[in-house]
């Protein structure tokens, strides 16, 4: 896409990004905002047990296994507890780019010959005792389309089935030695025109074949041995993108409902093919709720922003209440990152901001007990491009913990020790968590004051998962230091300054 990624021409469209293994996918939906008060701390009501979800596919699918080696050790050391992967059909599947369909089994996991990098990756992720969660993605091979065309454009739901059945019985706990799966989620970003066509924002055909594709797709994945695996549809785009609709109008038109998520009937009904909708077989609803800062944002529009993820939950208990989806679908936060400028001109905020923004965001997905998981897109930034274009040089995702030269920027630590506080009259409430290791860790606040640090006396001790949360008096900025279950120091967080939202 022609248009700037300058922030302050960023109102009202969606930026589009390559990603290795993704192709092209929004960032963000910069638009107008207003003031917002976050969502009430009830502790009671926290999701204490979320997901600490990470991805990095171009490091884990397309280097050796030795990289994937350190790559998987260094995951698993800043804390994160599960990998997404994106396993590509068209990267799997036999002659993907030809346009006659070639001969082969398509349910039989033996017959894709590119599964050896995912092999590679489900098994070294399991072995660190990582979770694994499987997107079963796109693009799909060239034959797979209608007519051939290609560029995802109709995909064919009985193809994608089998596709489905023949990677559920690989990772199924009973194929080759490999180990079990048993967290997935079905194709990305399908309201997105770079992973599913053709898009329009009205009644959209992406909706249907969405509709086709998840409705054959599920039971194929369940009947290759997952009845009791967690399985997630959705994986929206948060925001509108061009020439596509945004998630809440994908949702309705993809479950046969009207604006008041009431079910479509008769001539409308029959125009969407809606006559044999049935309940989706679902565990979750997965939705990549990338956002600007926290404080003082709540967009407008179709929009879900991690900052207004109640919107969805509303639209998903209306979907519900209609017997489209299964009643309190938890939601799963799959795939979120904040730019940084550097190393991208175009992408607004600097490293710190990064840091701060991360922060922030995991508070908010921890406040909310319907959100499961909370997700780090990249380690390491997308490389640029060396020709063309300024602009086209940073198509990919600059919001990696390190930069491409692999120096680490703010949000490294940031993302290990992450640390909000908040003004509370004269004082503060401080919110944070020792992401790496297990059991209860220790921390040490440190308060800011005149050109030092003032560091408390005794130690706080976390909760099983890491998180803590204490006030103080003193209104000011802190940072913490942090030890393992043994006492052991292993390391500092960023100083936060007191923020109201």
């Amino acid at each position: 896409m022609n248009e700037s990624k300058d922030i302050g021409k960023q109102i009202g469209f969606w930026i589009t990004r390559s990603r290795p293994g993704h192709g092209v996918a929004p960032l963000i939906l910069a638009i107008l905002s207003f003031g917002f008060a976050g969502p009430a701390a009830d502790a009671a009501h926290a999701s204490r047990t979320q997901w600490s979800i990470f991805e990095e596919q171009r490091q884990l699918t397309r280097t050796d296994a030795t990289t994937r080696a350190a790559v998987l050790d260094e995951i698993s050391a800043l804390g994160a507890d599960t990998l997404r992967v994106l396993v590509s059909w068209r990267d799997i599947a036999p002659d993907s780019s030809a346009k006659q369909r070639p001969a082969f089994d398509a349910d039989d996991p033996a017959a894709y010959p590119g599964f050896a990098a995912y092999d590679d990756v489900v098994a070294q992720a399991t072995a660190r005792g990582l979770r694994v969660l499987i997107t079963l993605g796109g693009p799909a091979p060239v034959w797979a389309t209608r007519d051939g065309r290609g560029d995802n454009y109709y995909p064919s739901a009985v193809e994608f089935a089998r596709f489905a059945a023949a990677t559920g019985k690989r990772y199924s706990g009973s194929f080759a030695g490999l180990p079990r799966v048993q967290n997935w989620t079905l194709l990305n970003e399908p309201n997105h025109p770079q992973f599913l066509k053709p898009q329009s924002v009205h009644n959209s055909p992406s909706a249907r074949i969405y509709r086709d594709l998840v409705a054959k797709g599920v039971p194929a994945l369940r009947a290759a041995g997952h009845t009791t695996s967690t399985v997630l549809v959705g994986e929206l785009a948060p925001g509108a993108p061009a020439g596509g609709p945004g998630p809440l109008g994908f949702l309705r038109s993809w479950l046969c409902l009207d604006k008041k998520y009431k079910r479509l009937r008769g001539r409308a009904a029959r125009g969407q093919s809606c006559a044999s909708f049935k309940t989706v077989d679902a565990d979750g609803f997965a939705i990549h709720a990338y956002t600007r800062p926290i404080s003082n944002y709540r967009p407008r529009g179709d929009t879900i922003s991690i900052t207004v993820i109640r919107r969805l939950a509303k639209a998903l208990d209306k979907a519900a209440r209609a017997g489209r989806l299964p009643a309190r679908l938890p939601i799963y936060n799959t795939e979120f990152g904040i730019q940084t400028n550097p190393p991208d001109p175009f992408a607004g905020g600097g490293p710190a901001e990064q840091a701060r923004i991360i922060n922030e965001s995991e508070e908010f997905s921890y406040k909310y007990s319907r959100l499961r998981s909370y997700s780090q897109y990249l380690l390491y930034d997308d490389p640029p491009l060396t020709s063309g274009p300024v602009f086209n040089r940073y198509r990919g995702f600059q919001t990696g913990l390190r930069f491409t030269d692999a120096r680490q920027k703010p949000a490294y630590d940031a993302y290990r020790f992450p640390i909000v506080v908040h003004r509370r009259g004269s004082g503060v409430l401080i919110w944070g968590r020792v992401r790496p290791g297990t059991g209860i860790r220790r921390v040490r606040l440190q308060r800011k004051g005149g050109s030092g640090f003032t560091k408390e006396a005794t130690s706080i001790a976390t909760d099983a998962s890491g998180y803590f949360t204490v006030t103080r008096g003193t209104s000011a900025s802190y940072r913490f230091e942090a030890s393992d279950g043994a006492g052991n120091a292993i390391g500092v967080s960023r100083v936060a300054k007191p923020v109201r939202f």
